[in-house]
């Protein structure tokens, strides 16, 4: 059982983990939790008042909250399929070809590595250290001609060190594929509007583009591919971000469900789920909380 946090609007007196900025937050909310079993605790989000990035109050015991963690419910299905096939039309877009050497770190239990091996991609290896199946550190020892992480970043506490290592693991000509939410696209004073992308606690440091980018560049990487659409956003029936936002709001709004069989009695009651079910790929307006960014050693390549 997780005690409750005392929620507290005050940001940490902690300076930006990104930036180092000392200074007051530029705003700060509080936030209630995504996940059904926590979603009566709140925690205090702040806004760096200098790179944007967003930062939630540090938890004593984050460990705990992961147990039972819903997210780890997916599987490789017709849903991950459509949004697996965008990273990978990004990733050949930058240059992957099947003979490439692939390293997905933090791969969770490894659909996208399972992904690429059904579309003939074979030199591909999978670290996650909280999965025992991908916990071997020896992957980490050899050098890749990609390394790609999807939605990891903003887990960790120490985002630098973590881009660090990721840069260490790229051949001389790699390419690093950083997947994660933008806090540039996130208004904190609509929490719930923008719920999923916050995912309190979990997310502990939410990088806005110019901080991502402003790290990369001090590990000599450049920026090659920019994508403000978040690739769980398909075109196949069922896959749009629309249809599966719609499906949350419309029931509790957390993000168990998205892991759960479909309420089909809420397409009967909210017949514009019908709509979104064929046609909300092409709806416009999409929402800029998350990017992709794809980035290659530059000059000061790190050894």
């Amino acid at each position: 059982m997780v005690a409750m946090p005392e929620p507290s609007p005050s940001p940490p007196a902690l300076p930006c983990a990104l930036c180092l900025n000392p200074s007051d937050a530029d705003e700060r909310n509080l936030v209630r939790c995504n996940v059904r079993r926590f979603r009566d605790q709140r925690f205090s989000v702040w806004r760096c008042a200098r790179c944007r990035s967003l930062h939630c109050e540090p938890v004593q015991d984050l460990a705990a909250y992961y147990d039972g963690y819903p997210i780890r419910n997916q599987s490789l299905d017709y849903f991950s399929r459509a949004w697996y096939r965008i990273v990978l039309k990004r990733l050949v877009q930058a240059g992957l070809r099947r003979d490439s050497s692939v390293l997905d770190f933090g791969c969770n239990q490894g659909l996208f590595i399972q992904f690429l091996a059904e579309n003939g991609y074979r030199d591909c290896k999978g670290y996650d250290p909280f999965v025992a199946q991908f916990s071997d550190r020896a992957v980490l020892a050899d050098r890749y001609d990609f390394v790609v992480s999807l939605d990891v970043i903003e887990h960790d506490p120490s985002p630098d060190a973590f881009l660090r290592q990721l840069a260490g693991l790229l051949r001389p000509q790699g390419r690093l594929c950083v997947e994660t939410p933008n806090a540039e696209g996130i208004d904190l004073q609509d929490p719930e509007e923008y719920l999923h992308a916050l995912h309190v606690p979990y997310h502990v440091h939410i990088l806005s583009k110019r901080a991502l980018e402003g790290l990369a560049q001090q590990l000599g990487l450049a920026t090659l591919a920019t994508y403000d659409r978040w690739y769980m956003d398909a075109r196949p029936p069922g896959t749009a971000r629309r249809l599966f936002e719609s499906l949350l709001r419309f029931g509790d709004n957390d993000i168990d469900a998205g892991y759960e069989p479909p309420r089909l009695g809420l397409f009967l009651a909210h017949p514009t789920l019908l709509f979104h079910l064929f046609f909300g790929y092409f709806l416009p307006a999409h929402k800029s909380d998350h990017m992709m960014l794809i980035f290659t050693p530059g000059h000061d390549q790190i050894s």
